[in-house]
């Protein structure tokens, strides 16, 4: 580990785990030190990324792969009650949690209670527990609060993301429903199998950085069933699924997501009613999966930073 570097832990080697591994390498100020998946224990980290030894061999645990290091990178879970046994470990070794478990960005939306006890365990350890992402964490609520620092007054925050279905990892076409049948993908929504984790949260992101309250947030996901390229006639090409906060009877945010195999025109777009008005367009969209990653690293040092407890990406700063 080169002098002064921040000693780093990866908790989950999957596709999203391995592409940080490769990322750590290139990357000046941060050092692999730990690395934790059960599918390739005892393997080398670097040699499970396709980079090259590194010297670090996989554990089987968080705990086991915590030694050394400063920061936690967790790249597993999506519910914040699979994230228990992690945060405990971390409190216990005294280490700052990275996650891009999607119910984490807020998680006292969906599990408060859990949201209060994480809180008090990090706060006890003095270690921060922050959940981030592309999304949630950056496009659809981070960013445009971002923006909103340019109104005088903000009355009503839109934002439209579209993905491209078929330039993405085939984990995600699969949690679209591409290729199933309308009858299968009702299955798969009503199962949670289908659909995009974090919308709601990424409401509530919005919500909070702009001192709103809502009465509720509206929840809604449909098929896809244009005829696009690839996708067979009468299946499903992918999902549009959106999140509504609401106040009075009146939309104060809404975000849309569609994310469907060869989506025409994707990008991300961020519309502010207000004064002034604003209308952002990243066209072609920010890239998913390049994104998370850079938004996970980019996290580090602004959560060393941060005040230990339960933190969401509006406490930090965007990049250290």
């Amino acid at each position: 580990m080169s002098g002064g570097a921040i000693p780093v832990s990866v908790i989950g080697l999957g596709a999203i785990g391995r592409e940080v591994v490769k990322a750590l390498r290139g990357r000046p100020g941060l050092a692999l030190v730990g690395a934790a998946d059960p599918a390739f224990v005892g393997r080398d980290a670097g040699e499970v990324a396709e980079v090259g030894a590194a010297g670090v061999l996989v554990r089987a645990t968080a705990a086991e792969a915590l030694a050394g290091a400063q920061v936690a990178l967790v790249l597993t879970a999506s519910s914040v009650a699979d994230l228990l046994a992690v945060v405990d470990a971390c409190a216990d070794a005294g280490v700052d949690l990275v996650s891009t478990c999607e119910d984490l960005a807020y998680a006292p939306l969906a599990a408060p209670d859990l949201a209060h006890r994480i809180d008090e365990r990090a706060r006890a350890a003095g270690i921060t527990v922050i959940g981030t992402g592309v999304n949630p964490g950056l496009v659809m609520d981070r960013l445009p609060v971002t923006l909103a620092a340019a109104c005088v007054r903000a009355d009503r925050v839109t934002v439209t993301r579209v993905v491209d279905a078929a330039k993405r990892r085939v984990p995600l076409r699969a949690k679209v429903g591409a290729g199933l049948t309308p009858q299968e993908f009702e299955a798969g929504v009503a199962a949670r199998r289908l659909g995009h984790r974090g919308l709601p949260e990424s409401c509530a992101l919005v919500g909070l950085g702009l001192g709103w309250t809502f009465d509720e947030i509206r929840s809604s996901i449909a098929p896809v069933l244009e005829p696009r390229d690839g996708i067979a006639a009468g299946r499903v090409a992918g999902l549009r699924q959106s999140a509504v906060g609401v106040r009075g009877g009146r939309e104060l945010v809404r975000l849309d997501l569609e994310m469907s195999v060869s989506a025409p025109e994707p990008h991300d777009r961020i519309l502010i009613d207000g004064d002034p008005p604003l209308d952002l367009v990243i066209r072609g969209g920010t890239h998913g999966d390049r994104a998370t990653v850079g938004t996970v690293l980019n996290a580090i040092g602004p959560t060393m930073a941060a005040a230990p407890g339960l933190r969401t990406v509006l406490d930090l700063a965007l990049r250290g």
